[in-house]
């Protein structure tokens, strides 16, 4: 299981923290709801690559294990997508250019991944910023911005 987790900092202060960044602590399992105290271990770290139009780092990521119902789940850094080397800012930032028409960085297949992924799920990600408030309505072109 992964949990999305606001540090409050950015992915350069993330890196140089390492393992001593202010990891969440849980007051039950996010799996079986049971009490965290007791049950809730740190399982270790994992590394995994974090890439924007600058650099390329690893950073840390968090792994906990519940013992009552041996569920294992990440603390991901909410500037990371699940299963994505790339950061969300730096997706975001190539499909926001390629659909104002701008030549955007990177590899041009993988742009065409992320843009036709975007607009495969462009109602949910709608649907999540109504959620918040801020987006009242969808335009009727599809690649416009809503």
């Amino acid at each position: 299981m992964i949990i999305p987790h606001d540090f409050g900092i950015e992915l350069i202060e993330y890196e140089a923290k390492g393992k001593k960044n202010e990891f969440p602590l849980f007051e039950e399992c996010p799996n079986c709801k049971c009490p965290s105290p007791g049950n809730l271990h740190r399982n270790g770290y994992y590394w995994r690559y974090a890439v924007t139009e600058e650099f390329s780092i690893r950073i840390p990521i968090c792994r906990m294990k519940c013992l009552h119902c041996e569920a294992n789940f990440s603390i991901l850094p909410d500037f990371l997508i699940p299963y994505y080397q790339h950061t969300i800012h730096t997706i975001l930032g190539r499909v926001l250019q390629n659909l104002e028409g701008k030549k955007s960085n990177g590899s041009r297949q993988l742009l065409k991944f992320h843009l036709n992924r975007y607009l495969k799920n462009v109602n949910w990600v709608h649907s999540f910023f109504v959620s918040l408030g801020r987006v009242i309505g969808m335009s009727g072109d599809i690649k416009r911005k809503p």
